[in-house]
């Protein structure tokens, strides 16, 4: 089987890259300008000029296959059809299941990305603190490596809701992709993705250096892995509703 050329090249090393990136661009890593061994669990990046503190999260766990997940799943389908919600058969036919039954399968994701954003939030919030950035911003970038089970609208709508009411040390975030496509029904090319989403408090200069950083991270990624065929810039939220993850091991 002849694969695509994007689907041949390998992976990149997501922390390293993003260093590079960073210090392209005129960030800094902030353990680079931390003195020996910090006493506080330090975010990653420094944007000083912008007054940014970013910290890197990537998803190399694809939670939906992992046995946990599958035994909390396995007790949800079974209440649902003991409750009498939902039919045995209506789990190989999705059109067929129960809108609670959807949300609360998505609820269990929750946990596992809630515990990525805790840990963000403490880590920015500590940066801050401990380097007297007290009026910063803080975002996640929060790469997508291997977390393929859930779409990006699933994994995002999680996100949000999680943020709304908890985490104020982290006024936006940022979900991409690097080591694997999203198909796009309508679009005829493989995609990596770079949604920004924002919290109520942050202002619009933190949302035109967010937008300036994904046009800086395109024009990165071209000069590393090749130009891209196609490139779409929207504010229509609808354009990923039915994205999905393409696997980089095809079988």
């Amino acid at each position: 089987m002849n694969l695509p050329d994007w689907l041949q090249k390998p992976a990149l090393p997501t922390e390293t890259t993003f260093d590079r990136f960073v210090q392209n661009i005129g960030g800094q890593k902030i353990s680079d300008i931390l003195p020996g061994d910090p006493s506080f669990q330090n975010a990653d990046y420094l944007f000083r000029n912008e007054s940014v503190i970013a910290e890197l999260k990537t998803l190399q766990t694809d939670f939906g296959t992992t046995d946990s997940f599958r035994d909390k799943h396995i007790k949800l389908l079974e209440k649902y059809i003991s409750d009498g919600r939902m039919t045995f058969g209506a789990i190989f036919r999705s059109a067929e299941c129960p809108e609670e039954y959807s949300k609360d399968l998505l609820r269990l994701f929750r946990p596992a990305l809630c515990r990525i954003l805790k840990k963000a939030n403490q880590q920015i919030k500590e940066t801050k603190k401990e380097l007297n950035f007290a009026n910063n911003h803080g975002i996640i970038l929060l790469v997508n490596d291997d977390f393929i089970s859930l779409e990006p609208r699933f994994i995002t709508s999680i996100i949000c809701e999680v943020l709304t009411h908890s985490y104020s040390s982290i006024d936006a975030f940022v979900y991409l992709t690097l080591n694997h496509y999203v198909d796009i029904p309508g679009n005829d090319y493989a995609n990596l993705l770079w949604i920004p989403v924002y919290s109520e408090r942050a202002p619009s200069s933190l949302v035109d250096f967010v937008n300036k950083l994904g046009s800086q991270w395109c024009d990165f990624l071209e000069v590393d892995v090749g130009e891209f065929d196609n490139k779409v810039v929207t504010d229509d939220p609808s354009a990923i509703l039915q994205a999905r993850a393409i696997p980089r091991k095809l079988t």
